[in-house]
């Protein structure tokens, strides 16, 4: 080494993103954002409109342009594949951050199709809507407000309508956590009782974190017909 050199210094290793659940956890949502970023549309969703395509193939119609309300939306994977597939869209999140960068995502032909709200759970007011679209989003829902968020969401879908999305079930890590809203398997099927299960999972599984932290999920996904 030379007398104008100095000694190197190695770079510090980067610190390990944190897994979105664990962001989530601390509804850090700009983080969890960026660690879902790039993820498809979820499976619940992907079955809804499936479902809805079959029905306007057997019925010989063209597909109809059709709303839906995508709650708790978040960067917009689901939104996104909602309005490529030419629906109309209410996208609905609290947190402002995701409702701009769904906005950045949506090309400028769709945008005419794409209505945006940012708003919370409570007090939660809904147009009518032939899908109600909630991926992981209704267990963030406070106690206290859900039964309310759950009776608008029921009203909004009119017969032969549809629900996609998730429930967390008392076995789930974060059943204790006091901000959150899980229910049984009971409960559940007494939630959906006026609609016809079409795809339903109950799904229990660990999952570790970058720490080694173990999160338990039980998760029910569903997809539910409005029948009455």
């Amino acid at each position: 080494m030379t007398p104008h050199q100095q000694p190197h210094s190695p770079t510090p290793p980067a610190v390990p993103p944190g897994k979105a659940h664990e962001h989530a956890a601390r509804r850090d949502w700009p983080a969890y954002f960026a660690a879902v970023e790039g993820k498809p549309a979820r499976d619940t969703l992907l079955k809804a409109l499936e479902l809805f395509a079959k029905e306007d193939s057997a019925a010989g119609a063209e597909p109809m342009q059709r709303f839906a309300v995508d709650l708790g939306c978040g960067s917009g994977r689901d939104t996104v594949e909602l309005l490529g597939r030419g629906w109309r869209v209410l996208a609905i999140d609290s947190s402002p951050v995701a409702i701009e960068l769904l906005e950045k995502r949506v090309p400028a032909e769709q945008r005419a199709r794409l209505e945006t709200r940012v708003a919370g759970f409570e007090g939660l007011v809904l147009p009518r809507a032939e899908l109600v679209n909630a991926s992981y989003a209704l267990p963030f829902c406070d106690p206290g407000a859900f039964g309310a968020v759950w009776a608008e969401i029921a009203r909004a879908i009119p017969v032969g309508g549809r629900f996609a999305g998730q429930f967390f079930g008392e076995r789930d890590g974060w059943a204790a956590l006091p901000d959150r809203t899980h229910h049984t398997r009971q409960q559940v099927d007494e939630l959906l009782r006026g609609f016809n299960l079409e795809d339903f999972k109950e799904i229990e599984n660990r999952e570790a974190g970058v720490t080694g932290e173990i999160k338990d999920w039980h998760i029910f996904h569903a997809v539910a017909k409005r029948r009455v």
